[in-house]
Parts: C-alpha cells; sequence; structure tokens
C-alpha cells in the first residue's frame, strides 16, 4: 500500500504543474509574413485557436464519480489527467501537422504566382489578374545578287521586328496588352486593346488590333514559316486589314469553327492634320472551318472580306497605292507597285485560303481580289495567291488553333537536350496589278519562289534562312526596260517572348 501511494504522490506531484497550465490563455502564436496564410487559418473550422480545442477535449475528460475510498479516488484522478494531456498532446501535435500544411499551400500558391518561361508571368490568384512581358526581337541579314533591271540594292542588316509590351487578365474576364515597335529607329504602337471574355464562345476587342483577314494576315508574326508574307496578302492588307482601331467580336461555337466580324478605322499611325483626308473607315469578316481537326491530321478552310470606304494615299483624297518589295524587308525597293490610283470611292476584297496539315508535312495557300469602286473614270480589279509546303525532318507537327497556326514546340531543344526542329520550305508567291490605270505601271507583276530552312532551337527562338528568286514586269525597279530579276539570301534571327 505504501508504495501504491508513494507512486500515487509522485504522478500527482509530476501531473499538477501541467494541469496547472491548463487554465491559463495561449501566449504562443504563429505568425508569417503572408496575409493569405492568417486568413486560411481564421477561415478553417478550428480558427488556427489550439488552445480552445485542447480545452475542449479536456472538458469532455471529466474524472470518474467519487468512490469514497481516498486512495483509488486519487488514482482515478491521475489516470484521468493522464489521458487529458495525452489528448492534448495528440491535438497539438495534429493541429501542428495542419499549419505545416497550410504554410506548405501558401509557399506553395506563392510560388505559382510568379512563373517563368521565356519572361515573367506574375499573378494574382484569388483575383484573377495575370500581368506578362512580351517582346519580339528580329534581326535580319540579307545580300542580293542583280540579274536584271539595273537596280543598285542594298545589302545589310536591319531590325524586322523589335517590340516591347505586357499583356496579361484581369478580374477573370478581360484580356489586355499594349505593344510598341522600335525597328526602323521609330516608335510605332502595333497592339493597344481591350477583350471581353465573359460571354459563352465570345470575345470581344476593342482597341488597335488585327483586323480579320486571311490566314496569313491573321496568323501571329512570331509563328510565320517565312521572312516575309506573301506579296498580295500585304498590298491588299494595306488597303482594308492588317492592325487598325476598331471594335471586333470572334465566335467560335466548336473548336473547329471560328467568325469574326469588326469595324475599323485607320492605323494609330495615320496622319491628322488639316489638310490630311478624313479616316478611312470599313467593315472586315472571316469564317474558318476545319472539317478535319485532329494532332497531325488537319485540313483547313477559310474565307475573308472587307469594304472600305474614304480612302486616301497619303494626303491624297479618294486615293490607293498597291506595292510591295520582293519578299525582304532590307531594301525598301518596290517589285510591285501600281502608283497612286485616284478617283476610288471604296474597295472591296474576297479572299479564300485553305491549309493541310498531315504529320510533319504542312500545305498551305491563299487566293485574294481587290476591287476599285470608280465611279466616274472606270472600276478596276487585282488579284494575287501564293502556295507553299513545308516538311520538318525532325518530325515535329505544326499545330492549329483558333482558325491560324499555333507555336511550333520542337521534340529536343537546342542546350538541353538535342539539336532543335529543321523544317524546309517551299513557296511561289504572285501579285497582278497589271490593271492599273497609272500610265507609267500599266502591265506591273512580280513574281517570287523562295526556298526557306528553319532552325528551330526551341519554342522562342529560331533561324530562318530564305533564298528568294523574284522577277517583276514595268517596276520601278528598272528605269530602261521592263523586266527586274534578282536573288536575295536572306537570314533571320527570331526570339520572343
Amino acid at each position: 500500500m505504501r508504495f501504491l501511494l508513494l507512486t500515487g504522490a509522485s504522478l500527482l506531484a509530476f501531473a499538477t504543474p501541467a494541469y496547472a497550465q491548463e487554465g491559463g490563455q495561449p501566449t504562443q502564436q504563429t505568425t508569417t509574413g503572408d496575409e493569405v496564410l492568417s486568413e486560411d487559418i481564421a477561415e478553417s473550422p478550428t480558427g488556427g485557436m489550439i488552445d480552445t480545442i485542447v480545452e475542449d477535449q479536456a472538458a469532455a475528460e471529466a474524472p470518474p464519480a467519487p468512490t469514497g475510498d481516498p486512495v483509488l479516488d486519487r488514482l482515478n484522478a491521475m489516470e484521468s489527467r493522464i489521458r487529458q494531456l495525452e489528448a492534448r498532446n495528440a491535438e497539438l501535435e495534429q493541429a501542428a501537422e495542419l499549419n505545416e500544411g497550410r504554410l506548405q499551400s501558401v509557399e506553395t500558391k506563392t510560388a505559382k504566382n510568379v512563373q517563368f518561361s521565356w519572361g515573367p508571368t506574375f499573378a494574382d490568384t484569388s483575383g484573377g489578374f495575370t500581368f506578362k512581358p512580351r517582346g519580339v526581337i528580329e534581326a535580319d541579314y540579307g545580300a542580293f545578287f542583280d540579274r536584271r533591271g539595273g537596280y543598285d540594292y542594298n545589302n545589310g542588316t536591319a531590325f524586322r521586328r523589335a517590340r516591347i509590351g505586357f499583356e496579361g487578365t484581369a478580374l477573370k474576364v478581360f484580356n489586355y496588352r499594349i505593344e510598341v515597335d522600335f525597328a526602323g529607329n521609330a516608335v510605332a504602337l502595333t497592339d493597344a486593346y481591350l477583350q471581353y471574355k465573359g460571354l459563352k464562345n465570345l470575345l470581344i476587342t476593342a482597341g488597335q488590333h488585327k483586323a480579320p483577314f486571311g490566314l496569313e494576315s491573321n496568323n501571329s508574326d512570331n509563328y510565320n514559316v517565312f521572312l516575309e508574307r506573301g506579296m498580295f496578302t500585304n498590298a491588299f492588307g494595306n488597303v482594308g486589314a492588317e492592325r487598325r482601331i476598331g471594335l471586333s467580336a470572334a465566335y467560335a461555337p466548336k473548336e473547329n469553327i471560328n467568325l469574326a466580324v469588326g469595324v475599323f478605322g485607320d492605323n494609330e499611325s495615320g496622319s491628322r492634320s488639316a489638310s490630311a483626308p478624313d479616316e478611312s473607315w470599313g467593315f472586315n469578316g472571316r469564317a474558318t472551318w476545319e472539317p478535319i481537326f485532329d494532332t497531325g491530321k488537319i485540313l483547313h478552310l477559310g474565307a475573308s472580306a472587307f469594304y472600305r470606304t474614304e480612302l486616301k494615299s497619303g494626303d491624297t483624297p479618294d486615293g490607293i497605292r498597291l506595292s510591295d518589295r520582293p519578299n525582304i524587308r532590307i531594301d525598301n525597293g518596290n517589285i510591285a507597285d501600281s502608283g497612286v490610283i485616284t478617283g476610288v470611292e471604296s474597295a472591296r476584297y474576297l479572299g479564300g485560303e485553305a491549309a493541310a496539315v498531315f504529320g510533319p508535312l504542312t500545305l498551305a495557300g491563299e487566293y485574294g481580289r481587290l476591287w476599285l469602286d470608280r465611279p466616274t473614270l472606270g472600276d478596276e480589279a487585282f488579284d494575287g495567291f501564293y502556295a507553299y509546303a513545308t516538311f520538318f525532318l525532325t518530325g515535329e507537327t505544326r499545330p492549329f488553333k483558333g482558325g491560324n497556326f499555333d507555336r511550333v514546340k520542337p521534340f529536343t531543344e537546342v542546350g538541353k537536350d538535342g539539336l532543335g526542329a529543321f523544317e524546309v520550305a517551299l513557296r511561289f508567291d504572285r501579285l497582278d496589278l497589271a490593271n492599273t490605270p497609272v500610265l507609267g505601271r500599266i502591265g506591273n507583276k512580280a513574281e517570287s519562289l523562295t526556298l526557306g530552312l528553319n532552325w528551330y532551337l526551341n519554342a522562342y527562338s529560331k533561324l530562318l534562312f530564305n533564298w528568294v528568286r523574284f522577277n517583276g514586269t514595268n517596276t520601278p525597279l528598272d528605269p530602261i526596260g521592263n523586266r527586274t530579276k534578282g536573288d536575295v539570301i536572306a537570314t533571320r534571327l527570331h526570339v520572343d517572348f
């Protein structure tokens, strides 16, 4: 009996200080520099109050009723206290694990708020806000070989694009972008728009952005197969497409169907003065459909149109000038040029496009016709087309998204796990301006054949090599005869983020 009493007294002496602390208030707090952690704890079922849990548990472990035997009652009380202490210890361990998990969740969330690829993306996931710097660098070199015509082409280097800007999302239902271009030692606004995506399958865009017009034109500049787009795409697009200030709506009821319409004014770079003609305006539309739409197997069909009025060429009202260079921008000489056509009340365009992807093989082409309405001087019409084929020697396939080609992602990357992707390409391109009423330019036509080799170092950088053989009839580059012929070997380093 003495042994039991001594043992009980010792346990009681040991347990009493711990029990005395139960009535005190908690003095230790878990603090972090992240407000999200505090909010998560406050919103949890426990409220972050660990001692409250322990006190509730202790209240539930009430000691047994007295038996009348002092020794037995004391032992029962000590056994009850031990169970309470064990319960408290278990609760403390559980709460510690819970808080550790919350801390890890917050650290993970915070880490995901800044993500890096070739450029960082900053995000506030709770509010649906993101911010991402974007930019494009394209450095070109070209060497010309004149074969006929006498024009002295300039060899050398140039920045085709040198853009910087930012884009992102806001309130989960808005996209935004603003970007400027410094190429040519001049500052020009390219994109500046706000998009609303809160309606199902509908995207509404306001600001300066690309007007719906053709496959090559609406394709991102970052995904070009050749150094330059087809000549007719550039010449006709300058009349009623490219980037303009306007309002458009894009509707995609299915993944393989896309419809876009919009009303547009001029580009922000258009001159405005007391002597300048009023701003031109018009409507644009494009519809695309992929009857076959699968990875590595795509058939794409599309059509686009625009109507444009209040036209001008420089300070000449009711005027249009159609022109383009021979698939390179190093030299400013136009191989195609209609001269300034006057008396144009409006312009109408209709074009068709088609593309097919079969594994590493891509086929694409477009045809377009432009009508000029000249009520007093006689209407005119011009047309052009291009067709090309590409093949990935390393087996990649060109992806498609939203009615346009998407970013090529090589199977391997230079400096990481391989040599990147290699692609060969061949294109025939033609622009016919022979019907121009400008006497000095009647019969003007331009054609080119381009052989390309593209080396995709990774998804965001590539080297493009183009050999262009071009010729033209009655061009501004031919002061003596009526033919211009030449070759240009050009290369481009492209990096975007």
